[in-house]
This record gives structure tokens, C-alpha cells and sequence, in this order.
């Protein structure tokens, strides 16, 4: 298969659409077209022509003012299969994409959830067809299945957690910045992850090292923010394994934020306590000296087998005694977080395990459809066998379908929404929260509306200002980032200063 551009070079805007079907894609600008070479049965011997009635420029497309109305065309060659649409050049990406997802999914049989939509932030979409619709349910929804090809529940499921979204974000102050800090440990790396966690016990004498590194860059962003007299509106401890750190080391952190971080009178604090076999009572107690914290508690399945083959060093008796331990220091907002599609479970193995993790009565439950890393462990162990994995599977969507009914019925409600790339059938994830749960800080780093300032190593600091989104990003390697702390931080500072945070 070939696929061929006239008067537009979109071709990352075409490669998104090709790799939910394809994974060896080589662009070739000189002859203006992008080359499929798997060897797979979906690979069929055709050209596909995707074209613009006029040449539109990068300057053009960035313009939202820009009416100047073209025609965008998108064909198979000597077959009676196209798609054409009048837009203006802002939209030019966007319609290119969903052009040659209706070319791919019909000449492949083939067709995903979220249709055409394969960006992280699919509630964006869906707000905006809400918005445009004057706030018709009815109408967005036939808009989003209609025109980007979303299934009928996605688009459900995307307009409720939207509108959910909006709603944080309308109590939160877009001026105000939130914090996240990065611990880049865990106690052991589970077989599907590709971030770049550390082994605790393997780099053990690091540990310390990074911990004074990171709270050198608290304090300097701390200063600089107060003197500044501005305040953060949420801040969130994550990793990686927060709790995987020495129990001294853990509680110098907490107390550096609780005696140097300007945060506003309410601020959400959330520290992922993450997983069962590094939550100490020592570490619990240090969370709780910073007051009312939101934690999380993180089995991913409840299934023992499941647990060894993925590499956790722990049991689902772990779970239950995080959990009893958290609950008797009263900590009264607990997320605990599982993943849809782990190796060897199917649909009841997943329903049971939120069966049990209900029995809990956390205040919020993240479902996460697992995403196919070709960095993680997994991946290099079954290679292609396991990327094939992001195909559609009807097994997994109705076990995400029936989660959905089963929290609501909880009394559980979306209220944020993201995806991945090669996620597992092409599904997404999905927070759900009692009444007055919701995490500020998950909808609002999701949003691209509200700066965020990252702190640790590889973490990103976003600064956002109307439309513009920039970043700034710290080294990933620890022992680059502890040597370089003052020039880190300094640079930081600067950055934000520019830009009037």
C-alpha cells in the first residue's frame, strides 16, 4: 500500500491513522507519500491519494482567523471508494486524518471505537461539538458519530466525562499553577511499563542523591513562587512509586512541602501511595502530617497470578491491608486504579477484580485499558505477536462497557478521560469518582488550560497561555539531574519568569 499527497505535506497527520493498522510505515517526502511495509494480511497492493485543492501553508493552518474555504479529497486509486470535504485550512489536519480513517476502516473492514479521534484528548472534541451544538446532547452525539465515526457509546461516554471536565475546570483559577513531582523509583518494574522508573532496589544508592537533588528544586521553585506571591491550586506527588523512597527520605520530602510550597487555602494535595508492598505505616503517617491528602492505592488486578506474571512484587493481600491501614490514619479520598487487559485475563477475570476493589469503597476507580510499549519488557518478549494486541477485541470492549454500568450503578461518575497510543482494542481510560472526588489535578494537567510545573527527573513544566501551549522539559537521566540542580532549577525559573508565572 502506498499513499500519495498532493498540495499538502500532512504526513504525521496521515501516519497517526496508518498505525492503528500498521506498524512498519516509512515516509518518503521527496516523492510526497508515506510507503506501508508489513508483511500482514491487512497490507493490500493499492494507492491512495489524499489532496488539497490548493496548496495551504503551515502559517494558514495555525490561523483560526484564515476563511479562505478548500476542498480536501481522499480516494483509492481505480476503485470507487472516496471522501471529500469543503473546510477551512485551521481544520486541515483534522479532516485529513478523519478522511483516510474512513478510506482504511472501509477498505479494511476495520473500524475502532473512537473512530477517527486518535489524539490523547477526546473530551476536547466532544466539548466542542457540545458547544457548537448549543449544549444538544442529542445533536453532538450524531455529530461525533456521524462525522469523526466515534461508536455510539464512546460518544456517550466522551460528552458526559466532558461536560464532568468543564465543570472542574470552572472552579479552578486558570491563573494559579498546579505542581507535580516526579519520584522515578519503584520497588520492582511491571512487565507492560515503558516509563523510566528505577528499580528501588537497584539503584538504591541513588535514591538519597535524587531526593536531595529534588528538594534543592522544590526549594528554589518554592522561593521564586513566593516571592513571586503567587500560589499553587493543587499539587501531585506521583512516579513511578512515591513510597518507594527510604522511609527518611520520604518524610524529609513531605516535610519540605509542607514547610516551603506556597499552595492556595484548600489546595487539593495528592500523593500516589502507589503500590501495596512499599505503604508503610511510617510512610502513611508522613502523607498525613500535610493534612487532608487524596492518595492513591494501586493494585491493578486482584488476581495473584496476575500480579507474579507482571512482575509486582505483591499480593492482592497487600491490597487489603494498604487499604485497612490507610482507612485507620482516616484518609477519607482513596483512588485505586485497574487495568483492562492485563496478560492472560479475560472479561470475568477483570469484572471480578473491580468486584473486589468495590468491596473497598475507594472514593474514586481509574480504569486503564493497558497500553503496548515497545520499550516494556513484555513487548520485546512477544514483539509483533504483542503489538497486534491494539487490534479491536469485542471481549475487551464489553468488559469496559459493563464497568462503566457496573461503577455508575456504584454511584461512581466519569470525570476525566484520556488515551494512549496502541492501547489495548483501541479503548481509553477513565477516572470515575463519588460526589466530590474528583481529582482538579487529573482534569486539569489533561485539559492544556491550566500551567503546570514539573519537578524530578524527566518530569515536564507546561506553561500555558490562550492557545499557546510551551514546555520545558528536565533531563530523564538521575544522575544528570542531581549534578545539575542549580542549572536546572535557574533555567526554570527563567523560563517561567518569561512568561509571567
Amino acid at each position: 500500500m502506498k499513499i500519495i499527497c498532493y498540495r499538502h505535506q500532512e504526513y504525521q497527520s496521515i501516519a497517526d491513522i496508518l498505525r492503528l493498522y500498521f506498524q512498519e510505515i516509512q515516509i518518503d517526502e521527496e516523492n510526497n507519500g508515506i510507503r506501508i511495509e508489513d508483511n500482514s494480511d491487512l497490507n493490500e497492493d493499492c494507492i491512495i491519494v489524499s489532496e488539497a485543492s490548493v496548496a495551504v501553508s503551515k502559517t494558514q493552518i495555525r490561523d483560526q482567523k484564515d476563511q479562505t474555504e478548500i476542498e480536501v479529497k481522499t480516494f483509492v486509486k481505480e476503485r470507487d471508494l472516496y471522501i471529500s470535504s469543503r473546510i477551512f485550512p485551521n481544520a486541515l489536519r483534522r479532516e485529513i486524518k478523519r478522511q483516510m480513517y474512513f478510506i482504511l476502516s472501509s477498505l479494511l473492514n476495520m473500524t475502532y471505537p473512537w473512530g477517527s479521534l486518535t489524539g490523547i484528548r477526546p473530551t476536547q472534541i466532544a466539548l466542542r461539538s457540545y458547544l457548537e451544538n448549543d449544549h444538544d446532547l442529542i445533536k453532538a452525539e450524531k455529530n461525533l458519530t456521524d462525522y469523526w465515526f466515534v461508536s455510539k457509546e464512546k460518544a456517550k461516554i466522551a460528552l458526559e466525562t466532558a461536560i464532568s471536565e468543564e465543570k472542574t475546570l470552572q472552579k479552578t483559577d486558570p491563573n494559579l499553577p498546579m505542581l507535580y513531582i516526579g519520584i522515578p523509583f519503584c520497588r520492582t518494574r511491571c512487565a507492560y511499563c515503558s516509563f523510566i522508573t528505577r528499580d528501588a532496589t537497584a539503584q538504591a544508592g541513588f535514591m538519597d542523591l535524587y531526593t536531595d537533588a529534588l528538594i534543592e528544586e522544590l526549594k528554589q521553585i518554592s522561593d521564586y513562587m513566593a516571592k513571586k506571591n503567587k500560589k499553587f491550586q493543587a499539587l501531585y506527588v506521583g512516579g513511578g512509586t512515591p513510597t518507594a523512597l527510604s522511609d527518611e527520605s520520604f518524610l524529609k520530602l513531605m516535610t519540605t512541602i509542607k514547610n516551603e510550597v506556597p499552595l492556595i487555602k484548600n489546595a487539593e494535595l495528592t500523593v500516589e501511595a502507589g503500590r501495596p508492598d512499599s505503604i508503610s505505616q511510617s510512610k502513611l503517617e508522613s502523607i498525613k502530617t500535610l493534612g487532608e491528602v487524596r492518595i492513591c492505592i494501586n493494585p491493578q488486578t486482584m488476581h495473584d497470578r496476575t500480579l507474579k506474571l507482571i512482575g509486582r512484587d505483591h499480593s492482592v493481600a497487600d491490597v487489603y491491608e494498604a487499604m485497612a491501614k490507610a482507612r485507620k490514619l482516616n484518609f477519607d479520598a482513596i483512588n485505586m486504579d485497574l487495568i483492562l487487559g492485563l496478560p492472560k485475563e479475560n472479561k470475568e477475570d477483570f469484572l471480578f477484580s473491580l468486584d473486589k476493589v468495590l468491596e473497598l469503597k475507594p472514593e474514586s476507580i481509574t480504569v486503564h485499558t493497558m497500553a503496548l510499549k515497545r520499550s516494556a519488557f513484555i513487548e520485546q518478549k512477544y514483539n509483533q505477536k504483542y503489538m497486534a494486541l491494539r487490534f479491536p477485541n469485542q471481549e475487551l470492549s464489553e468488559a469496559f462497557s459493563q464497568s462503566v454500568n457496573i461503577l455508575k450503578e456504584n454511584n461512581y461518575q466519569p470525570y476525566y478521560l484520556y488515551r494512549q497510543k496502541n492501547v489495548r482494542a483501541g479503548l481509553e481510560n477513565i477516572g470515575f469518582a463519588k460526589k466530590g472526588h474528583a481529582c482538579v489535578y487529573n482534569v486539569g494537567m489533561m485539559s492544556d488550560r491550566i500551567s503546570v510545573i514539573g519537578l524530578g527527573s524527566g518530569s515536564a513544566t507546561k506553561i500555558i497561555s490562550g492557545d499557546l501551549v510551551e514546555r520545558l522539559y528536565n533531563p530523564k537521566d538521575i544522575l544528570t539531574f542531581s549534578q545539575r540542580i542549580s542549572e536546572i532549577s535557574q533555567k526554570k525559573i527563567a523560563f517561567m519568569s518569561e512568561r509571567d508565572i
